[in-house]
This record gives structure tokens, C-alpha cells and sequence, in this order.
């Protein structure tokens, strides 16, 4: 039995006009790390149409499997400020 594989999830938006639920109607991958969005306001009366983007920035892990390709700053740990004080939590 063939599994189905679900359509991937685009992060949620709110309509930047009426700040009613918008909803993804459409994405392209411009590059490996950008992608735009478009989405339609769910308020008819509303009827805001959008394009919004989603970039990858920065790596936070390593991946076990890098490409070539992509080249991406490694993100910096920052202490919590209490540690960096030397102060107790």
C-alpha cells in the first residue's frame, strides 16, 4: 500500500488590512532558501490578496548532509542573560 504524502503546511499569516485569517493559496521555491507565498484574506468582504516570502537565514544545527551548494552563516549562541552576568537564576 502506497503511503500519500500530505501537502506541506505554509506557515499561518494574518491579513495585514482586517487581520482576519488569511489562507496560502499558492508558493514557488524561487531559490533553495527563498520562497514566496500568496495568500487570500478569509474575510470576503475583505478580499486582500498578498504575497508574502519565507527565507532560510541562518543554520542553528549542522546538517548531517550539507550541500555544496548552500552556503549559510552558523548561528551564535547567546547565553542567557543571567549566565552572562554571572548572576544566579
Amino acid at each position: 500500500m502506497q503511503q500519500m504524502r500530505k501537502a506541506p503546511r505554509l506557515p499561518a499569516m494574518q491579513c495585514p488590512h482586517c487581520t482576519a485569517p488569511a489562507v496560502a493559496r499558492t508558493s514557488r521555491a524561487v531559490t533553495a532558501l527563498y520562497r514566496e507565498i500568496h495568500y487570500q484574506c478569509s474575510d470576503v468582504e475583505c478580499g486582500h490578496t498578498f504575497a508574502a516570502s519565507l527565507s532560510v537565514m541562518r543554520t542553528i544545527s549542522p546538517s548531517a548532509k550539507p550541500n555544496p551548494g548552500i552556503d549559510l552563516p552558523l548561528s551564535v549562541r547567546r547565553k542567557p542573560e543571567h549566565l552572562a552576568n554571572n548572576e544566579q537564576p
